[in-house]
């Protein structure tokens, strides 16, 4: 056996454990304002400090920084501090006609972070550089710590081979201004954990990395050192040999020494046995591992066959079956795609490169029947290994449409460190023994849910749950991201109750943080306890408890707020005032309290920074105060509201200005 399938050998007690709700990073603080629309995807950085959002959110920008003249962004991607919980921008999204909002020109999407979070890859039609002149999407890598306004902000890498010459693209069918096909990245994959390599696709006919004319096909896989500016291809028809193409999409290894992608031609690019079916529409998992030079070989991940095993006979057999069994026979009852659909899948890629997760719809070998939705497999692609000795199953669904247990997973990904997996499922029961769940399955199935796999100790460990422990009202959406220890895990939601208040109804993007110990844990934290400020509002239940508020105004511009409760709870205020240019209704402060005893609880409410000048050339500011309680038991919770004004008397220090 290889050594994956050694480690994963006997179970063990798993340290993971995931708590109530999850830290929303697609969120201004220094506003108090979640993102007013979607957040699609979000990335981690390695060291787990910072998050890459893609989203469609507008109130992301900044103050001093306007949308053009007559046009509107939509969104873009920002980089989230987990440490200091602030916003930056990496670049705009999406451009719309302020008039009729008609569309302009694709914006930033699928961002990938490097390991300290310095460097963050993406892909645009907006040009970046002046060189950039030839109206496509292209790839680019944003250096954080370069201003903006100042040149070296971003660098191009969808650049011809031997300097920073833009590439150049074939005409589309159908043009698309603003829109027209270049290369692209895979989100959260495409960058090395130092920001030297991007891996990146193209999705038009080009002249990369170097050729004289565009007439290099669309699908292939290339690889930028951003140090040396050289654009290396990947996918090759042989070690040195033309461009084989192909390629749907790509993932680079944290060390940058491996590329993993889903595509077709693979009998161009790979060995193939006598007998298999070389169809070149088929898709197929691919690996290379570039470091080793321009002999490197492309392999199979896994498959019907194993051209690995050193004891397949020179003439093998003649066709492949689903139950035979043999030296040249793959791990797979069929070929990867063939049972379920992997035009959206990657493989996910472990640090160095060698351990790869995938899914698909294919069962292992001779189980011919098992259900046709993607499960999870891990393999080892180290010298010397076959394919059937390196490759674990980890997860299968079962026959009969059972709700709990036949949904198939949706996405994976790997922490660099190659100890955890994170996978996307509607799925509540593991029925395969291979992995042991942790706590409490969810009681019916219904949203997806995003789970954590340690190989270690072969568990699973749901991790999201309300911020009261209940289960989430809506899906995961796919694609999600692991810090390289596995300590943390980057997630877009559509859930509204991952957080106490959620309100904007919109898709969010969260890091839930796994704890050392279960056993050692500290009492269920009450509502607003080491979670976000925002603007959130909860529905009163008129069947719930009822509270009572009264404000008392202190120096300083601030509020002593006192409320009543009936029970121990969290309780949360959230004032809104008419504020800021253009002057309108915006949240200006926020407190949380913990009751311990049916009692009074006081809060101290003073706007953030941001406002304080303002309360200062005004003097008061008339504000509505939305009080909310939710019990400890129960979970019943309450509402009131009360009117009253933040009063200025000016600071005598300067810093509180």
């Amino acid at each position: 056996m290889g050594a994956l399938a050694v480690a994963l050998a006997a179970p063990a007690t798993a340290p993971a454990f995931y708590g109530n709700g999850a830290q929303i990073v697609s969120a201004d603080f220094e506003r108090l304002e979640q993102g007013d629309d979607t957040t699609v995807f979000a990335a981690i950085s390695g060291n787990g400090r910072y998050v890459a959002l893609q989203t469609r959110a507008r109130n992301f920008f900044a103050d001093d920084d306007p949308d053009p003249p007559g046009r509107y962004r939509a969104g873009g991607v920002f980089r989230f501090d987990l440490s200091t919980k602030t916003l930056e921008k990496v670049a705009d999204g999406d451009l719309f006609d302020e008039d009729d909002s008609s569309f302009v020109r694709r914006g930033a999407s699928n961002p990938s972070v490097s390991a300290d979070g310095r460097y963050v890859a993406f892909a645009t039609a907006e040009s970046l550089v002046a060189g950039d002149v030839n109206e496509n999407v292209d790839v680019y890598v944003r250096d954080m710590t370069v201003d903006l306004s100042t040149t070296g902000a971003y660098d191009l890498v969808s650049a011809r081979d031997g300097g920073d010459l833009a590439a150049s693209y074939g005409p589309p069918a159908i043009p698309v201004p603003g829109n027209n096909p270049g290369a692209d990245v895979s989100r959260g994959v495409a960058i090395s954990a130092d920001g030297r390599q991007v891996a990146f696709r193209t999705d038009a006919p080009s002249d990369l990395p170097a050729s004289a004319t565009t007439g290099v096909p669309a699908g292939q896989v290339l690889v930028r050192d951003r140090t040396l500016d050289s654009t290396a291809l990947v996918t090759r028809t042989d070690p040195g040999g033309g461009a084989a193409g192909g390629a749907i999409g790509a993932a680079l290894s944290a060390d940058g020494s491996t590329v993993a992608w889903t595509g077709s031609n693979a009998a161009t690019q790979t060995r193939f046995l006598a007998g298999e079916n070389d169809d070149p529409g088929f898709l197929y998992y691919l690996w290379r591992r570039i470091a080793d030079g321009p002999s490197a070989v492309t392999r199979r991940v896994t498959g019907l066959a194993d051209p690995d095993d050193g004891a397949c006979p020179p003439v093998p057999p003649t066709a492949f079956d689903q139950i035979s069994t043999g030296p040249c026979y793959g791990p797979l009852t069929d070929q990867e795609a063939n049972r379920a659909n992997i035009s959206s899948q990657l493989p996910a890629l472990s640090g160095d490169g060698y351990t790869v997760a995938f899914l698909t719809g294919s069962g292992p070998r001779p189980q011919a029947f098992t259900g046709p939705g993607l499960d999870l497999f891990v393999t080892d692609m180290h010298p010397g290994l076959t394919r059937k000795q390196s490759t674990v199953e980890l997860t299968r669904d079962t026959v009969g449409n059972d709700p709990s247990t036949s949904p198939p997973l949706s996405s994976a990904a790997m922490s660099s460190g190659g100890r955890y997996l994170a996978v996307t499922t509607v799925r509540t029961r593991f029925s395969l023994p291979a992995l042991r769940l942790l706590g409490d399955p969810r009681p019916v199935p219904g949203a997806r849910e995003l789970y954590v796999v340690d190989l270690e100790t072969r568990t699973l460990d749901r991790v999201t749950r309300s911020a009261f422990g209940g289960d989430i009202d809506a899906d995961v959406l796919n694609g999600v991201s692991l810090s390289a220890d596995g300590g943390r895990v980057a997630f877009a939601s559509l859930a509204g109750n991952l957080l106490f208040g959620d309100a904007n109804q919109r898709a969010d993007a969260f890091v839930a943080t796994r704890q050392a110990d279960p056993a050692a844990k500290p009492p269920p934290a009450g509502p607003g306890d080491g979670l976000p400020d925002g603007t959130i509002e909860e529905d009163p239940d008129d069947s719930g408890p009822s509270i009572g508020a009264r404000a008392k105004g202190k120096g300083g511009g601030r509020l002593l707020l006192t409320v009543t409760v009936p029970a121990a709870g969290g309780v949360k205020a959230v004032a809104r005032a008419r504020v800021g240019k253009p002057r309108r209704l915006r949240t200006v402060a926020v407190a949380t309290a913990r009751a311990r005893i049916r009692g009074r609880v006081q809060l101290t409410l003073r706007p953030v920074r941001r406002y304080r000048p303002e309360l200062n050339r005004r003097t008061k500011i008339p504000t509505r105060i939305r009080i909310a309680f939710i019990a400890s038991r129960g979970g019943r919770r309450a509402t009131t509201t009360i009117t009253t004004t933040f009063r200025s008397t000016r600071p005598t220090n300067p810093a509180d200005r």
